[in-house]
């Protein structure tokens, strides 16, 4: 007859475990009787010969001792999976995170660099506003100090053509010799006369208007290219 210790490590020896794959796999709770039954040889031990030649009591209590030895192999390797898993999941949280929070400074990053696009874009828009905006000043300036030139080229033509006229209307007076043809050229000189010293004023007049126009626009260009500039210096919101 073995003691209590010998009993307990010959059973210990014949135990096995079966369906390792199973029992690692299975992330649910596993009962302790379906573990003993499914995962281990205990049916096996405890109906072999030579448990069921014992007598009783010595029978049940080597049926006991198989109970335990079985019940604790298998409780043992899966807990041993069980921890292996755990495990397994706690790096590949601990990789999720890393990986996460790689993901979170690289966003931070693009929402830098994105922001900061669209502040120079904005920049870039307001200064071609700004050109734009001179380039139209510009023009308009030339046109009208083009207009103004002809009116003046227009004016000079004009009094070259007064000028004219009256030499022309005194040698007309030299040569009329009757009273009444010298009336009649004085006269006609007269009106002549009158009709250019009136369009001269008037041209006069409209240079004077367009000149007058020409600076009240370029003061108005002025002040809008200041505020443009003003607000081009004023910091963006994003």
């Amino acid at each position: 007859m073995l003691d209590n210790k010998a009993l307990f490590d010959y059973w210990h020896d014949r135990v096995q475990l079966k369906n390792h794959d199973r029992i690692a796999a299975i992330a649910e709770h596993i009962p302790t009787q379906v573990l003993r039954h499914e995962y281990t040889n205990y049916d096996l031990l405890r109906q072999s010969a030579e448990v069921q030649k014992l007598t009783e009591p010595e029978r049940s209590r080597i049926i006991a001792i198989i109970k335990y030895e079985c019940t604790a192999q298998v409780l043992q390797y899966r807990a041993g999976c069980l921890r292996d898993r755990a495990q397994e999941i706690e790096h590949s949280y601990q990789e999720i995170s890393q990986h996460r929070s790689q993901l979170l400074r690289l966003i931070k990053v693009l929402q830098e660099k994105l922001f900061g696009k669209d502040q120079e874009v904005r920049q870039l828009e307001t200064r071609v506003a700004s050109l734009l905006t001179e380039n139209e000043a510009l023009r308009l300036e030339i046109e009208n100090n083009n207009a103004v030139k002809e009116l003046q080229k227009e004016l000079e033509q004009l009094k070259k053509q007064y000028d004219a006229v009256e030499q022309h209307s005194h040698k007309l007076a030299r040569n009329n010799q009757s009273l009444g043809g010298r009336v009649a050229h004085t006269k006609r000189y007269k009106r002549e006369r009158d009709e250019a010293r009136a369009l001269i004023a008037e041209k006069d007049r409209q240079i004077l208007t367009l000149t007058a126009e020409n600076e009240q626009l370029r003061a108005t260009n002025e002040q809008f290219l200041h505020k443009l500039k003003k607000l081009s210096a004023e910091p963006t919101m994003g």
